[in-house]
């Protein structure tokens, strides 16, 4: 496999012109190897014959919802997404973001700024760091989009459920506060509603042990914010 610098991007529009004349060219402009296909099948079809490590998806292909293919790709890999979409309302915006989504652009997209998201997601994919939970058992591992949990059961994460539990580990032992978890889940989520916070921490938990059968030790420590459990 032959991979640049940046990695390679396979960019993923059904509207050729935009595709073939401004997306690719643009983005091989900025220093990325990026190819381009027009469905989903393609799409499919490309992620198996070549890891790409990041991809622009244009949520709104003909006979296939963008949403489903999104979050299809998270629960499978680590791979980076970028979304672009004409659905530019905030629950579009924040629907993307949940099921796996790292950067919502709308259309139409300035390919620098589609560039300069995809310098940016290159980082943080390319940084395989790993947490170990001290005494739980529980690792995060692929740069913490992966969820181990004691019993080796593997638990694909969303962007905001990976934000989160990243914050908690680096963190540990000491509790992090409610605001700071909230100020950061805003950089990714525009005008995140502060009361979504314990919404998005219950579905983390009960997804965690539908998945695994085991009890997540994220606790809320009354008056400051939340922590992992060390035993």
């Amino acid at each position: 496999m032959v991979e640049s610098a940046k990695g390679n991007v396979l960019v993923v529009e059904d509207d050729a012109q935009l595709r073939d004349h401004i997306l690719v060219p643009g983005l091989k402009a900025f220093g990325f190897n990026a190819v381009g296909v027009g469905t989903a099948a393609e799409l499919y079809r490309s992620i198996v014959v070549e890891r790409y490590r990041l991809l622009v998806l244009d949520i709104a292909l003909p006979n296939e919802d963008g949403f489903k293919i999104v979050s299809q790709l998270r629960a499978l890999s680590d791979i980076g997404i970028v979304v672009l979409s004409a659905l530019d309302s905030t629950a579009h915006r924040v629907r993307g973001l949940i099921e796996g989504a790292d950067v919502y652009l709308s259309k139409p997209v300035d390919v620098e700024v589609l560039a300069a998201s995809l310098h940016s997601l290159s980082r943080r994919v390319g940084n395989a760091a790993s947490y170990e939970l001290a005494a739980t058992g529980w690792h995060l591992e692929s740069g913490g989009w992966r969820l181990v949990a004691p019993n080796g059961v593997i638990i694909a994460l969303s962007m905001p459920e990976r934000l989160l539990l990243n914050r908690l580990a680096a963190s540990t032992p000491e509790p992090t506060p409610r605001a700071e978890l909230i100020d950061e889940l805003a950089t990714i989520i525009p005008g995140f509603d502060p009361a979504r916070l314990e919404m998005l921490i219950h579905r983390l938990r009960q997804k965690v042990t539908k998945k695994s059968g085991e009890t997540l030790p994220l606790l809320a420590v009354r008056g400051v914010g939340y922590t992992l459990a060390l035993n």
